[in-house]
């Protein structure tokens, strides 16, 4: 197959159904995996920064969703491989589960924190930083809802939790690359209402109204982050460590220290566990063997 043709089947295998519509959804997005990638494996290398973090204060002990953060590091670990400048960035709720898949997948990657209280101080601070990226990308990043509110899957606003990276995601002129599974999320705004509103349930109230250049739609965020990485693995044959991170293993690994180290929960059973989106380890890993697969066979 065409590198083309790989790309359209990795985005097919990360948008694996779920339970949320994600295949409806990833619909209007066809295409945005190969835009993505391309924008990202170009020379000079990218200037980049991953938000990432969707925190969950119905948990039995509140914390980050697993959701998010392990495809954050994955591609951070990846543009750092392809020679990029790149931080992840997240809030002060979220900051522990980030910092752990931090050390755990991508050590040494710098990490931006924005605080819940006094966030437009330290928002003028960064700003101007922010402004220059040429790209930015969100994995998992919960976004302003028709009402400007952020709600998670159930509807509720979570705003008290999360600060407004947002604005930061829409400070400068840079390519925007959003990645999500559930409408919520930064970026979705670039499907159509109707189809969020109809696929998603409470599509109409949650939707993020937030718009991209490159949409990735997974059943879990944390595969379209993989199949990311996947697609600039084909484009960029030469970067032996990107076939590296996608290597189910690596997924596992960063999994085991953001719950045991840092506490972070299952979005869907509000539970520190060893799974993502109520998907235990051997389901949710069967698309990341898939994906590896598609690319060590290219």
């Amino acid at each position: 197959m065409r590198v083309e043709e790989i790309v359209t089947e990795l985005a097919r295998v990360a948008a694996r159904e779920t339970g949320r519509g994600s295949e409806a959804l990833a619909v209007p997005a066809t295409g945005g995996l190969l835009a993505a990638a391309r924008a990202l494996a170009g020379r000079p290398a990218p200037d980049a920064a991953v938000l990432t973090g969707f925190f969950i204060p119905a948990a039995e002990s509140p914390a980050a969703e697993t959701d998010g953060p392990i495809g954050a590091v994955q591609l951070a670990a990846a543009l750092r491989a392809l020679g990029s400048q790149v931080r992840l960035v997240t809030d002060t709720p979220c900051a522990p589960v980030v910092a752990a898949a931090i050390a755990a997948g991508a050590p040494g990657v710098p990490l931006d924190v924005a605080p819940l209280s006094g966030y437009d101080p330290w928002a003028a601070g960064v700003l101007p930083r922010y402004a220059r990226l040429s790209h930015v990308i969100a994995c998992e990043r919960v976004g302003p809802a028709p009402d400007g509110r952020p709600r998670n899957m159930r509807g509720e606003d979570i705003g008290a939790h999360t600060a407004p990276l947002d604005r930061l995601f829409t400070a400068g002129p840079a390519f925007r690359i959003g990645i999500g599974d559930g409408g919520n999320e930064l970026g979705m705004g670039r499907l159509p209402a109707e189809l969020v509103a109809r696929v998603v349930d409470r599509g109409d109230r949650i939707r993020c109204v937030v718009d991209c250049e490159a949409l990735l739609v997974g059943g879990t965020s944390n595969w379209a982050a993989a199949a990311l990485v996947g697609a600039l693995a084909l484009l960029r044959p030469e970067v032996v460590a990107l076939r590296d991170l996608l290597r189910p293993e690596w997924s596992y690994d960063v999994l085991v220290a953001i719950v045991e180290k840092a506490g972070a929960v299952d979005g869907v059973r509000r539970r520190a566990e060893l799974s993502v989106d109520g998907l235990d380890w051997p389901t949710y890993a069967e698309p990341l063997a898939r994906i590896a697969e598609l690319v060590e066979a290219a």
